[in-house]
């Protein structure tokens, strides 16, 4: 069962998920700062058999808790209920609760993205959530994936990578933006986008020719490794129709945290650094396409 399967199926229904999940986060937080915390940072020592006892006690109860909302959230089937028993909340130790919270903030994640996916259908109005031509979603919306990824990173660690592609038609040599840019390629690109990166990361179409794509928890290496499946893959879905015409491509990104440490300052020092990606991704078409693009 995909995660847009899954039984939540109203805007209501998934606020209320949240609001369930973030409030028994609060409460394995409480537990935490009562029985495993002295002061206000240092861990305490093992709890005594009657500390323990009641410690297990309140776990236990909200163990039960989660799994109900667990259920009632995602199914029975889903992998998140799988999760809940995999990371046994009622483990009464201090990582086995800052696991617990870092497993429901990925529950409420899942549910923002279930969220986000279904305002593209019941929100038309104004500037839509999900682009016509691609099934990608819009700036708009991808800007909103890309700040709770930054929430996430900021609660947790860790980095992300924000990658971003420019599409435009041309003879070689001819480095003109701007051109009508034909559907088919625009159509092309956004399922080849969909189908070369992890089912974790964002794909998005931003304006024209321009797309970008948020690369869950990951470093240099993982959105070079990402851009060269895109580029080959892109390169071989254009062969059948274009032949050996170019198709000329940009990229650039930048990595959440080291880069930049606000979403415009992220964007902005990648739209500093557009680079073109060598024409000799065509070369030998009828075997498999390489991607002739260095590192950063």
């Amino acid at each position: 069962m995909s995660q847009l399967d899954q039984p939540q199926s109203s805007l209501g229904d998934i606020a209320r998920g949240i609001a369930t999940f973030r409030q028994l986060a609060q409460q394995i937080e409480a537990v935490r700062q009562d029985f495993l915390m002295e002061g206000n940072s240092a861990p305490a020592q093992l709890p005594s058999e009657v500390t323990q006892f009641h410690l297990r006690r309140e776990m236990v109860a909200l163990e039960r808790q989660i799994r109900q909302a667990l259920m009632n959230a995602f199914g029975k089937d889903s992998s998140q209920f799988f999760h809940c028993g995999e990371f046994k909340f009622a483990s009464a130790t201090l990582v086995g609760l800052e696991k617990g919270l870092a497993v429901l903030d990925g529950f409420i994640f899942d549910l923002e993205q279930k969220r986000l996916h279904l305002l593209g259908h019941v929100t038309p109005t104004q500037q839509p959530a999900i682009d016509p031509t691609t099934d990608l979603y819009t700036e708009q919306i991808f800007k909103r994936y890309v700040g709770h990824e930054m929430a996430w990173s900021q609660r947790h660690g860790g980095s992300f990578g924000l990658l971003l592609l420019r599409l435009y038609m041309g003879t070689a040599g001819d480095t003109r933006f701007g051109a009508t840019i034909d559907q088919d390629l625009l159509v092309t690109m956004g399922w080849v986008l969909e189908t070369s990166v992890r089912a974790c990361d964002v794909p998005s179409r931003l304006q024209g020719g321009d797309f970008a794509v948020l690369l869950r928890e990951a470093n240099e290496l993982d959105v070079n490794a990402a851009l060269n499946r895109v580029v080959s893959n892109f390169r071989i879905a254009t062969a059948a129709t274009i032949g050996r015409e170019k198709v000329h491509l940009e990229y650039t990104s930048a990595i959440y945290p080291f880069d930049a440490e606000s979403m415009d300052m992220l964007f902005s020092y990648a739209q500093d650094r557009w680079t073109r990606v060598p024409d000799e991704s065509y070369d030998d078409q009828d075997k498999s396409v390489k991607c002739a693009i260095d590192g950063r």
